[in-house]
């Protein structure tokens, strides 16, 4: 599949590919998406397709549906604001993560995480069951950290504000040994780095201050790359970690297990799905 593409292009190519391909296709938005899912599917019936955008996949995926000769195509795709500001596609053929993105929903996987945080300690000062080092205290760590970037970017995506929220820099707004994240500095950058005036947005903080209060489920705000940055930063400061968000969220996707794998909704609604040959996506445990 070629990398920048349109709905169009990828819809094309889709019938191509099936004139020799009778195994069922999941369009995911990315190469990351596909290195995770790759890992537990049954490569002699199905095949991940990076759309490389989601824009991409809804448009190719949209496409499908109204060819009824074109079967076995689905699509796993990241959660992002379906359910809050957005619908998404109410089909079969089509499930979100259970989270903003699967990279989220890697790091709520059972024990991933935790894992991670033993494996990155430099200094021996991680131990299993003490304080600090468990599954529930290192979510709430980083969830502190990630959420207040994750509602700035549910404000500016709601309210058009177009602010830079993408590949955010968590390291410059946050103090990881009181767990905040200063707010104004927030904001400024995210107006810099979208080229617009922080003085043109003079209520901002205190929308971003009632929005933060007042919000439950705060883990559905906070994306997979954010989430890896506040992780990276208090595995720096807790267990003297010089692993890299970058390397964080690699090393993630790799720990994944297959029972933790079985916890998501990529897996839990999507066994139903099946190729052409009847057989369905996931490979059976080893």
């Amino acid at each position: 599949m070629l990398e920048e593409i349109g709905p169009d292009e990828l819809y094309a190519d889709l019938i191509m590919t099936r004139s020799n391909d009778l195994r069922g296709f999941i369009i995911v938005e990315g190469r990351g998406d596909c290195a995770v899912l790759d890992r537990f599917i049954d490569h002699d019936h199905f095949a991940t397709v990076p759309a490389h955008s989601k824009t991409t996949a809804l448009g190719a995926v949209s496409r499908v549906h109204k060819n009824p000769t074109l079967t076995a195509i689905y699509a796993a795709l990241d959660r992002d604001w379906v359910g809050t500001l957005e619908e998404g596609l109410d089909h079969p053929g089509v499930t979100y993560t259970d989270y903003y993105d699967l990279d989220a929903c890697i790091f709520f996987a059972p024990f991933v995480y935790e894992d991670l945080a033993a494996s990155f300690c430099t200094n021996l000062s991680f131990k299993h069951g003490t304080p600090g080092c468990g599954q529930q205290e290192i979510f709430k760590a980083c969830v502190d950290l990630a959420f207040p970037v994750g509602m700035l970017r549910f404000i500016s995506h709601r309210d058009g504000l177009g602010l830079g929220l993408r590949d955010f820099p968590l390291p410059a707004v946050i103090n990881v040994t009181r767990g905040t994240v200063d707010l104004a500095k927030l904001i400024e950058i995210a107006c810099k780095r979208a080229e617009k005036d922080p003085a043109d947005f003079p209520g901002l903080q205190d929308l971003l201050e009632r929005e933060i209060s007042t919000a439950s489920d705060r883990e559905q705000y906070c994306s997979g790359h954010d989430l890896a940055k506040a992780f990276a930063a208090v595995a720096k400061k807790r267990w003297a970690s010089n692993a890299a968000a970058d390397m964080v969220e690699r090393t993630a996707r790799v720990a994944l297990g297959r029972e933790a794998f079985e916890t998501t909704s990529v897996f839990r609604r999507t066994r139903h799905w099946r190729a052409e040959s009847g057989a369905t996506p996931w490979r059976s445990p080893n």
